[in-house]
């Protein structure tokens, strides 16, 4: 089954004129921008856009001209990917501008952004999702933990500037998991002259909100209709916090959630992603184990939980997965240090935190159990009543 790969192979002779910027582009985009970029251009806004084919070339050459994959947990494919697509026909005349890389530890930031000008001067700002570090994922830990947090003033400030230094053209927002989440953020609350240039928005299995506050809010219903939510067919990451229900499931080359969540297994036909109705059981199970549990964490709990995991990431003393798993012995010492200095009351909250969800598990499958069969009768009702 086809896959992004096979898009760059098909219709990379296809300029933008004749096939206009597609879902499939988006995933392309968001996948490559998982590659240092932010190393070898010019930080910020202070530079003249560059051809994108340049970019890539310098990307590779600081890479030792190997194609290296940027994480431990993504592969080397993302590389060749950006070569090919870097000498197609169809990006030849694509330009990239302000790169932004902001990266911290109080607070944990892990930021990137990027826009690419098409040649219809369309701006294509893509968001970077969670890296290599565990500064990236103390961030992500914090989206669940906390109700900001400073990659949601970074987007909106990014998104601003760019339509400030182009005032004219549309312009297409993208971003993978974190970068997915942040896209939304940033489309809802940017500007309104700025909402109002937005084409589309691409959430690719990015995680959700602390409220449903923002669907019921004006700039929600402003981009509604420019919303795109893909998320794969057995989907963990984007079923995490409060979500839309209108995402699109994606078929996966692979079968389970957190392998779904590469970019690289989603399934295309032609020039559109290949989607089925809905989620799959598994799936939806963990949609529904995941909201009761988020109910069920009180402030305490969330507070005490995110102090003591960010402990034990720290006393890790690695700054990311790789050298992580390079210094696994150390590593693991570290973190068996550190969480021997934790104080017992925080050690049995943070024990206690998700005792039950064996139960909340078995009662949210048996709830999905159950909606399957209503449904199925349904069906089966309606059938009935057409042929008499």
């Amino acid at each position: 089954m086809a896959t992004s790969k096979d898009f760059i192979k098909k219709y990379g002779d296809k300029t933008f004129s004749e096939l206009p910027f597609t879902d499939v582009d988006n995933l392309l985009l968001c996948e490559i921008f998982y590659m240092p970029f932010e190393k070898v251009l010019y930080k910020g806004f202070n530079d003249k856009p560059v051809l994108f084919s340049d970019a890539c070339k310098k990307v590779f050459a600081y890479n030792g001209y190997k194609h290296i994959s940027p994480g431990f947990l993504m592969n080397n494919y993302i590389s060749q990917k950006m070569m090919a697509l870097a000498e197609t026909v169809r990006y030849k005349d694509v330009k990239v501008y302000a790169c932004e890389s902001v990266f911290g530890t109080e607070p944990a930031v892990q930021f990137a952004a990027m826009t690419f000008i098409l040649p219809d001067d369309t701006k294509v700002v893509v968001y970077r999702g969670t890296d290599d570090t565990w500064v990236g994922w103390k961030e992500d830990l914090d989206i669940y933990t906390k109700k900001g947090i400073p990659s949601h003033k970074l987007c909106v400030d990014y998104l601003e500037r760019v339509a400030k230094d182009f005032p004219d053209g549309d312009i297409i927002i993208c971003g993978h998991s974190k970068g997915g989440h942040v896209a939304l953020h940033s489309a809802l609350y940017c500007d309104e002259s700025v909402r109002n240039r937005i084409d589309r928005v691409y959430n690719n299995d990015g995680p959700g909100f602390y409220s449903y506050n923002y669907i019921e809010s004006k700039p929600y219903n402003e981009i509604i209709n420019k919303y795109r939510h893909f998320v794969p067919d057995c989907s963990f990451v984007g079923m995490l916090l409060v979500h839309d229900d209108d995402y699109i499931p994606v078929k996966s080359t692979r079968l389970f959630g957190m392998l779904q969540h590469d970019l690289a297994t989603w399934k295309i036909k032609g020039t559109q992603l290949l989607t089925r109705d809905d989620l799959t059981f598994v799936a939806r199970v963990t949609d529904l184990v995941l909201k009761k549990m988020l109910y069920n964490m009180d402030d305490e709990k969330t507070n005490n939980f995110e102090a003591v995991l960010s402990a034990v990431i720290a006393g890790m003393g690695q700054v990311n997965i790789t050298n992580f798993s390079k210094n696994l012995i150390s590593s693991l010492k570290g973190a068996i240090d550190t969480w021997s200095s934790i104080d017992e009351p925080a050690k049995e909250l943070f024990r206690t935190t998700f005792v039950g969800i064996f139960t909340v598990i078995e009662e949210c499958t048996k709830l999905v159990i159950m909606q399957d069969k209503e449904a199925r009768q349904k069906k089966q009702s309606k059938a009935i009543k057409n042929i008499n």
